[in-house]
């Protein structure tokens, strides 16, 4: 880490340290940190964003953490084949890429279902009659 994105660091530690309120501060840092910040935000703006230490192999547990699911689950995945994992020894590593896989597969799924379910919904409001009528109590009786 260069001195400047140490004192950036620092800066923003110090601006969180505050209360809830936005935070400005006014950072020195090199023009490629600066574009992954910009693309984070983008991402952030955009589907959301998650920041990930940057390593080639996941435990199980790091893993699960990142994807929202719980180490049983993620080691069903795996053992279907749905996710790929190495052994290192007798533990099971995810490579950082199956991880990215995954995780854009899930958000596709997620959106496309959810296209599937909005279409659905629509369709059935336009041809749903309700054949059930209600009457206040005590009309209609003899």
């Amino acid at each position: 880490m260069s001195e400047y994105e140490e004192d950036a660091t620092d800066a923003l530690r110090r601006a969180l340290q505050g209360s809830n309120d936005p935070v400005a501060v006014t950072l020195t840092i090199s023009r490629a940190t600066a574009e992954n910040v910009l693309r984070l935000l983008a991402a952030e703006h955009g589907a959301g964003a998650v920041v990930v230490p940057v390593k080639e192999l996941y435990t199980t547990t790091e893993a699960s953490t990142m994807l929202g699911i719980s180490r049983a689950t993620l080691m069903k995945l795996i053992d279907s084949g749905n996710i790929e994992a190495v052994k290192v020894g007798t533990h099971s590593r995810i490579p950082a890429d199956e991880l990215v896989a995954f995780q854009h597969a899930r958000q596709v799924s997620q959106a496309r279902a959810a296209e599937l379910l909005t279409e659905f919904s629509a369709r059935s409001a336009a041809s749903f009659h309700s054949n059930v009528t209600f009457r206040a109590s005590g009309q209609g009786e003899e």
